[in-house]
């Protein structure tokens, strides 16, 4: 029973997770050189080709670094709740709370002040104030404030929208497993 606790934390992290890493590197959100050498080099395709000054490069390393971590707790993630799925078969539950806990967790942040998370997310993930660019860096040039807005309200999208098939999955599950169901 406390393995479906837990789960019910696992699913919506890796949810959030799982769409924000497929987000980062979709190739359609970046449309010039410049994005694209960024997405190879936190693919470690190729390293930085354009002049950042060195407080950008060190904020596109640890940049890098919380990328290839999330990608590792992702991975890590979606194998602990498959094993912890084949070993109790009884999921419909938790698909459909962990979706609707997810959509929860989403809806809170959507009503959050957008320059508030923004900040506060940088705070806690970077542990210095290179991230704190002045607005003729090519990072700021390349990426606005308009874009990481843009970004957060795909993201919002992109997660309520696997929620709702996870949800789903969960009420189809449920009814197949009923007796009598065929």
């Amino acid at each position: 029973m406390k393995i479906k606790y837990l789960l019910l934390i696992l699913i919506p992290f890796f949810i959030i997770l799982l769409n924000l890493n497929l987000l980062i590197f979709n190739h359609n959100l970046y449309i010039n050189e410049v994005n694209e050498n960024l997405i190879n080099y936190f693919n470690n395709k190729e390293e930085l080709n354009f002049n950042y000054t060195e407080v950008e490069v060190i904020h596109l390393n640890d940049v890098k670094f919380l990328i290839n971590l999330s990608r590792i707790i992702v991975y890590a993630l979606g194998i602990l709740i498959l094993l912890i799925l084949i070993i109790d078969r009884d999921i419909s539950g938790i698909l459909i709370i962990s979706g609707i806990i997810t959509i929860g967790i989403i809806i809170l942040l959507f009503l959050i002040d957008f320059n508030f998370l923004f900040t506060k997310f940088h705070e806690i993930l970077f542990m210095n104030d290179y991230w704190l660019l002045s607005n003729n860096t090519l990072l700021i040039q390349t990426y606005p404030m308009e874009f990481f807005i843009s970004f957060f309200k795909r993201l919002i999208l992109n997660i309520i929208i696997t929620s709702l098939i996870l949800i789903g999955v969960g009420i189809y599950v449920h009814t197949q497993h009923r007796p009598g169901a065929s």
